[in-house]
């Protein structure tokens, strides 16, 4: 691992040679497209190409991505059949010719110079990847998320033995982690072809950003991180991640199982099973706040039996019994003791003012 060599925004990266790629998949956000579109063609570096893939929307969407094609000669619509967000972005790495490759969720929008300063970062360290934080953008407020590695630069052993058990999820203190989603990192997209490197549908599987690091990072090279936190990730109610599923904590324990055999494949298990331990039990608290939340729609009763059913998953017990509790947050380690004693009434009720009180 070494510093990173610092950048500098000049006319000359402005005016290089270097396409940059950048794939939107888009689903129903005519709400929120233009804003997106706006924040990339408003860039101050030149040389991108914007690949929008429609994944079937039935709102006006279609329509939007069709009259940004029309007007302008650098982006590109794939109108596609609605698969899910994994296999839309699979559809635009297939249309990409850059250099670099990076995606952007159609309801976020990004700083004018965040492409300009990453992929002067990535050729002045001449890295393969680039990582920034982000900023949480809620209704009423913003939170900075900055990245924990900030100004550093992981090279070859260092990606796998350190970075990766990052990617993994928090240590026993929660802290110490690298929020995995592909829209705050620069790609090779040389890297990508060569070693067909693609998305799992998150139908079949939650987190597919997670699967596709993995499968990603093992052959990277140099990883340099910025300070940048002009990713703006908008709070919205119909998101993957707020959106209800019965089945997200057996999901997530589908993941889990795969990300358990990539890591042994990797000869990184050891570095990785405490931080994936503690992102499964964080996901059960997280499943268990949902049902609570949905609860008037779905039936009390079926929101108790889903609880009472991660409660009892024989897994999420064995990990439990050896968990290391320091450093977890009075709350978490409250909620983390309610599940090993089954005690859903109690949970239910925990929730509710967590829900209520939106914390």
């Amino acid at each position: 691992m070494k510093e990173l060599e610092r950048y500098m925004i000049t006319e000359e990266t402005h005016n290089n040679n270097i396409c940059v790629s950048v794939i939107i998949p888009v689903y129903n956000v005519e709400k929120y497209l233009e804003r997106c579109l706006q924040s990339v063609l408003n860039q101050t570096y030149e040389n991108i190409e914007i690949i929008l893939v429609d994944d079937g929307s039935k709102d006006s969407s279609g329509l939007i991505c069709d009259r940004y094609c029309e007007k302008y000669h650098h982006v590109k619509v794939i109108h596609k059949v609605n698969e899910g967000l994994g296999l839309a972005r699979n559809t635009g790495l297939s249309a990409v010719t850059g250099k670099y490759v990076t995606f952007l969720d159609s309801d976020d929008y990004i700083g004018k110079s965040r492409i300009s300063m990453m992929v002067e970062a990535m050729e002045k360290n001449q890295s393969d990847t680039c990582m920034t934080g982000y900023t949480k953008v809620y209704k009423d407020r913003e939170e900075v998320h900055k990245h924990v590695d900030s100004g550093k630069v992981y090279c070859d052993m260092d990606v796998n033995k350190i970075l990766f058990p990052k990617m993994c999820g928090a240590d026993s203190s929660g802290k110490d982690n690298v929020e995995m989603s592909v829209c705050m990192v620069m790609f090779s997209n040389k890297l990508i072809k060569k070693y067909n490197i693609d998305f799992e549908s998150e139908r079949k599987l939650i987190s597919e950003d997670l699967v596709f690091d993995f499968d990603y990072y093992q052959h990277a090279d140099s990883v340099c991180i910025l300070d940048n936190v002009d990713y703006y990730y908008c709070d919205n109610e119909n998101s993957l991640t707020t959106k209800y599923r019965n089945d997200r904590f057996e999901s997530q324990l589908v993941l889990y199982n795969v990300l358990m055999d990539k890591a042994r494949e990797l000869e990184i298990y050891q570095e990785c099973k405490k931080r994936l331990d503690n992102t499964l039990v964080a996901i059960a608290r997280y499943s268990i706040k949902l049902e609570e939340k949905f609860h008037k729609k779905n039936s009390l009763r079926t929101s108790y039996k889903n609880i009472k059913n991660i409660c009892n998953n024989k897994q999420l017990i064995e990990i439990m019994s050896h968990m290391d509790m320091k450093g977890l947050r009075k709350g978490s380690v409250i909620i983390n003791y309610m599940i090993k004693k089954k005690n859903v009434v109690l949970l239910l009720m925990i929730m509710h003012f967590k829900n209520k009180f939106e914390i």
